[in-house]
């Protein structure tokens, strides 16, 4: 399988796609800085050229860091949510990944960071795709709880997470990915 991975809007139907993804974190971000987004590669009708077509197959999202003690001018994104669908071929996950960092580094930010839920996931994608283990969160007894204007998943459960990060500086720019 061919696959399509780039620069995609966020807008609704994105949002609802995510939604239905059964994703653990269940709501949709309101908004990121970009998305990242997969489909397949099909040959189009009556020619030899490869279009982008069919449904999403997978989005990364990159925002500004959820933590308030890290920076919000734009020099930092996170990875706020990356949801693939089962079946897609070894790999594309991490260059998900990269083709996220390319943008990102192009758009001037120095790093990227990620983190991954340990009792879900191991987190070798960000290992594949050059991220770094920078420490870990530890998960409070209380939980993020809701706070007003700012509803929170019930699964998103009080967990420690590993904290990746990508030196985007020494991150080289994949020719012909993004």
């Amino acid at each position: 399988m061919n696959l399509w991975i780039d620069r995609v809007t966020y807008g609704d139907a994105e949002k609802r796609w995510l939604a239905a993804s059964g994703h653990y974190l269940q709501n949709p971000p309101p908004g990121c800085l970009f998305a990242i987004g997969v489909r397949e590669l099909r040959a189009e009708l009556f020619a030899d050229v490869l279009v982008a077509s069919g449904p999403l197959l997978g989005l990364c999202l990159i925002g500004r860091p959820v933590a308030r003690k890290l920076p919000q001018d734009g020099t930092v994104g996170e990875i706020t949510r990356m949801v693939l669908v089962d079946g897609l071929p070894h790999g594309t996950a991490s260059r998900v990944l990269r083709i996220s960092a390319d943008v990102a580094k192009r758009q001037g930010m120095a790093s990227l960071i990620a983190y991954h839920d340990r009792t879900r996931h191991t987190g070798c994608i960000y290992r594949k795709a050059g991220f770094k283990k920078r420490g870990a969160t530890t998960g409070s007894a209380v939980g993020w709880g809701n706070r007003k204007n700012r509803e929170r998943s019930a699964t998103a459960g009080a967990t420690s997470k590993r904290r990746w990060v990508l030196d985007l500086c020494m991150h080289e720019i994949a020719k012909g990915e993004a």
